[in-house]
Formats: C-alpha cells, sequence, structure tokens
C-alpha cells in the first residue's frame, strides 16, 4: 500500500506544483533532485534533474544538509527545519529556510528564501555587538532588569566586576544571587521606594546608597534610571548606570 501511495504522488502533473509560490524539491534516498516547481527554477535559476540537491549547497552547510537527511531516514514521519546556506549558480550566497519530511523513499522539501532577513539579523547582531562593546567600555554599571526586590538582570556590563568585584554572570538571570544582596540592609527600603515612586510618576529616579563589594569592602554609588513601558503603561523593567562616589 506505501508503494501505491508513493507511487500516486510521483504521478501528479509537474505543472499542478508550479501554482505554489513556494519552491518545492522532490530529493530521492540518495540526495539527487527528481522534482522541482517553478518556483524552485526561478530561486535557483536551475531546473536540471538528477542533479545532487547538495551540489547547491554551501561547502560549510553540506554536514548539516547531510545530518537533516541521515535523521529523517531515522525517524519517520518527522518534519525537520533548517536555515541553510546555498550558493546560486551565479555565485551568490543565499539563506534557505528549508522544511523537509520523508516519505516512502524520497525527501519533500519547500524552501523559502530568507536571504534579506538573514541579512538584516546579521545587521542588527553587528549593531548590538557595537553597542555593547561600548557599554562594556564605560567605567560603571550599565544595565537592564527586572522591577522586583531582586533586582534581578537581564543585561549587565563588564564594568560591574571594576564597581562590585563580581563577573556579568554573577548577577544575569542569576536565581541563587541578585544585585539586592549587595545593598547595605539599612538602605534596602530606600531604593525600593524611591525607584517605585519615581515609575509611577513615569520620570527617570536617582539615588545614591551603600553597597557591599566582593571583598566586603563598603562602597557609596550613584545610581540614575528609568522605567521600560508597554502601550498600555505597564512597568516591563528599568534600566541605567551606576557608578561609583569617589
Amino acid at each position: 500500500m506505501q508503494d501505491i501511495a508513493v507511487a500516486s504522488e510521483f504521478a501528479v502533473p509537474a505543472a499542478s506544483l508550479d501554482a505554489y509560490p513556494v519552491a518545492l524539491v522532490q530529493v530521492d534516498d540518495e540526495g539527487c533532485i527528481r522534482r522541482a516547481n517553478a518556483a524552485w527554477t526561478e530561486l535557483m535559476e536551475a531546473s536540471g534533474m538528477a542533479v545532487g540537491m547538495a551540489t547547491y549547497v554551501h561547502p560549510e552547510d553540506r554536514l548539516i544538509w547531510r545530518a537533516m537527511l541521515d535523521r529523517l531516514r531515522g525517524e519517520a514521519g518527522i518534519c525537520i527545519r533548517e536555515r541553510i546556506r546555498f550558493v546560486h549558480p551565479r555565485g551568490q550566497l543565499r539563506w534557505l529556510e528549508l522544511a523537509c519530511r520523508r516519505h516512502g523513499n524520497a525527501f519533500f522539501i519547500s524552501a523559502f528564501d530568507s536571504t534579506a532577513q538573514k541579512r538584516h539579523e546579521t545587521s542588527i547582531e553587528a549593531r548590538l555587538r557595537s553597542a555593547i562593546g561600548l557599554l562594556n567600555g564605560v567605567p560603571g554599571l550599565i544595565y537592564r532588569g527586572r522591577n522586583n526586590p531582586s533586582w534581578s538582570m537581564e543585561f549587565v556590563s563588564d564594568g560591574c566586576e571594576e564597581l562590585t568585584g563580581y563577573p556579568a554572570a554573577w548577577f544575569v538571570d542569576n536565581r541563587d544571587h541578585s544585585y539586592s544582596q549587595l545593598i547595605v540592609p539599612e538602605d534596602v527600603d530606600y531604593v525600593w521606594r524611591e525607584v517605585q515612586e519615581a515609575l509611577a510618576h513615569r520620570r527617570p529616579f536617582e539615588l545614591s546608597y551603600r553597597i557591599r563589594t566582593a571583598n566586603g569592602d563598603l562602597r557609596k554609588v550613584w545610581e540614575r534610571g528609568m522605567g521600560i513601558y508597554s502601550a498600555s503603561r505597564e512597568v516591563l523593567g528599568i534600566e541605567g548606570a551606576i557608578f561609583a562616589v569617589r
């Protein structure tokens, strides 16, 4: 019965697949293209059949491609999604989002060109790295965190170690450690009260208080921060900077 079902799928006229706006490719068990629709031909300017799909895959991503096929051979019924680099016949690099499922002795693949999206993501990542590098060069603790009594941190600049004696990993998303542990007990209520009042009035806050560093020293710090709000004015978190008072 399975052979009949597979044969039935192979019998579908190729022209019916050309109506789909997404590239569709059928690959045999050896990895060779047996059928492809017009969208694939337009995407890669390649209509030749019996060509290995790996021919178009970037050399550095061929291991990913082979691992994907091997996994599909071993796990029946699953669909695998991967973003893989392909090389256009004219030499252009393209990122394709693949969704692949195995049926019978063939692989059925849809491919979406995400090159523009990937370039946009790469550009954002580069700007983010540049911004983080700039923040890490500031001689103080730059942070983004949650508005809770523990002052849980989502981002802390490298300057935190010089200020507190603790590395960034000590603070960020760590249930065992929190910035509030460094604030001397006498100043804890003051810090919480002042921040909450500022957030309630949607204004920045400025604080002077004391912390205990990793080596036990008492250090006075100055902090300036502001709330992060949703469109409905809900407080999503806080961000700011903390410096040592000389």
